[in-house]
């Protein structure tokens, strides 16, 4: 499989997470990580219904796949989410080293990407290594 099947197969599997998220009563987001073509780790979003406000999706599949690896996050590890991550999730994703994110629609104000504040982009934290790679994801 291409890279673009892969990401059309794992973004059409966010949105499934994202939906059951929103049933659930929760912000309708869905993500996953997937490395050499295979997902380790998926969530939905678990706040605002539930009791932790830490619970992104984002956060909660990288938590996960470094549990299910039992070590940090191989560099050809991908995260794929329906959303752009948050200030938080962009730190996370920061702190766990992924080198490639695909995103489904931009988080306006308070996105990692396309807000006032990037952290998922920039490229001058003197402790981080370098940005990941942001596709934007748009439907064939």
């Amino acid at each position: 499989m291409t890279d673009a099947d892969l990401d059309r197969r794992w973004m059409e599997r966010c949105r499934e997470l994202a939906l059951e998220a929103k049933a659930a009563g929760n912000t309708g987001v869905g993500s996953l990580v997937a490395v050499a073509g295979r997902v380790i780790a998926e969530a939905g979003e678990e706040c605002p219904a539930g009791p932790d406000p830490f619970a992104h999706a984002e956060i909660l599949a990288v938590r996960t796949a470094i549990a299910e690896l039992g070590r940090p996050l191989p560099s050809e590890a991908t995260l794929y989410s329906t959303a752009e991550p948050c200030f938080l999730c962009s730190f996370a994703i920061r702190e766990a080293g992924l080198r490639r994110v695909v995103i489904g629609t931009p988080t306006p104000g308070i996105g990692g990407a396309t807000s006032r504040y990037p952290l998922l982009v920039v490229d001058d934290v003197e402790r981080w290594g370098p940005a990941p790679e942001v596709v934007w994801w748009e439907e064939p």
